[in-house]
């Protein structure tokens, strides 16, 4: 880890060390998580640490080095803001939702309106959704208490689906956005491993009536979203879902530390049968991530055939987000900034100067941070191609 990264982590802890729990509302110091897979521990773990494994951090969690690494440059002067670079993408939306507790986004569900979750004294309570346009929140459900969401929500058929952990249990929750109650569809004894950890649902997606998902465990399974028997879906043991129908071999195992050098080298789609290996191109070997048009290194991109090969504007970290977007560090006049870089387009936001006491939360579908007193939030949808 280098010295940025250790302070970074430590401006983290320390304003999560700050924050006392006296009942009333606030806003929550950004929560930390290794990776955008779900991980728990056993359930009186979970219970302490609730809010660490809601979203993704800048936090460097692995390092790909090629054997023939290009420079990585520096440039001179740091990408222009997020609202330059998108500004029909990017809105400023409160931080608070109703009775003053957290609002944590989740998933557009459409260009104007994003759902998220309401955090009352830091425990997940309501599912909202929040109208860019009237600016203001609708209540769509009230989640089960034993059963709050962790990981990844979902959109999709006139519905959403979120994963959640009880006990040993791991479960696949749906409701229809506008309104209802809550229905869980899915129920399975869930994976443990060393130290009592439990896996849960790494991602999921809502298709054809159907929630599809991968545990941490891998493997793509799917059930009807109304309700019916979940199944594991024909040769994808495994495999993990990379962006339906397309599913990807190997992954890194994010829990045993183990990071493959050669992340979803493989990849299938589900319903066609349809291959694609990554054709790297000469004189790399290894990679951080590729998704089912896009791979990189620290500081390189390209095609998942080898093709368009070019240098990254900084140094990029983390898994691809939407199957395009990776977090980027770049450096200027000896400082260091945290930005979210496009593969697609090659352009690249500024989003926060280190060392700044924030989280940038990128996920399929959306990015989101806060800042004073309010929360920045990024539809990756909107940005054009």
């Amino acid at each position: 880890m280098t010295g940025i990264e250790e302070r970074l982590r430590d401006a983290l802890a320390a304003k999560a060390e700050a924050v006392r729990d006296d009942g009333r509302p606030r806003r929550l110091p950004a929560p930390r998580e290794r990776s955008s897979g779900a991980r728990w521990w056993a359930p009186l773990a979970v219970a302490a640490a609730i809010l660490i494994v809601v979203a993704t951090t800048v936090v460097v969690t692995r390092t790909v080095t090629s054997p023939a690494p290009a420079v990585r440059p520096t440039p001179d002067t740091w990408a222009p803001p997020v609202e330059q670079v998108w500004p029909g993408a990017v809105h400023e939306i409160p931080a608070e939702g109703p009775g003053g507790a957290v609002f944590m986004p989740d998933v557009f569900v459409s260009d104007r309106v994003v759902v998220g979750r309401g955090y009352p004294k830091r425990r997940p309570d309501e599912i909202w959704s929040y109208d860019l346009d009237k600016r203001t929140f609708t209540r769509i459900a009230q989640l089960e208490k034993r059963s709050p969401p962790f990981g990844p929500m979902v959109f999709g058929d006139g519905h959403l689906a979120w994963a959640s952990i009880r006990g040993p249990m791991k479960e696949v929750w749906t409701v229809p956005v506008k309104g209802g109650v809550p229905r869980r569809i899915f129920s399975d004894r869930a994976t443990v491993i060393r130290d009592n950890m439990v896996l849960g649902i790494r991602r999921m997606a809502i298709a054809d009536g159907m929630v599809v998902w991968s545990p941490d465990d891998g493997g793509v399974h799917r059930a009807p979203l109304k309700g019916g028997k979940a199944t594991l879906i024909d040769g994808t043991k495994g495999y993990s879902l990379v962006e339906w129908p397309w599913a990807g071999s190997p992954r890194n195992d994010n829990l045993a530390d183990d990071f493959s050098r050669r992340p979803v080298e493989h990849l299938k789609n589900v319903l066609t049968g349809e291959r694609r290996d990554v054709v790297p191109p000469s004189g790399r070997t290894s990679w951080t991530d590729c998704g089912v048009t896009w791979c990189f290194n620290g500081s390189e991109a390209w095609r998942r055939d080898g093709t368009a090969l070019r240098k990254l504007p900084g140094s990029a970290h983390g898994e691809l987000s939407s199957g395009r977007f990776v977090r980027l560090l770049q450096g200027a006049s000896g400082k260091q900034a945290i930005g979210m870089h496009d593969l697609a387009t090659g352009r690249t936001g500024l989003l926060f100067q280190i060392p700044t006491p924030t989280t940038l939360h990128l996920k399929d579908g959306i990015a989101w941070l806060q800042r004073e007193r309010s929360t920045l939030v990024i539809n990756l949808a909107a940005i054009g191609r």
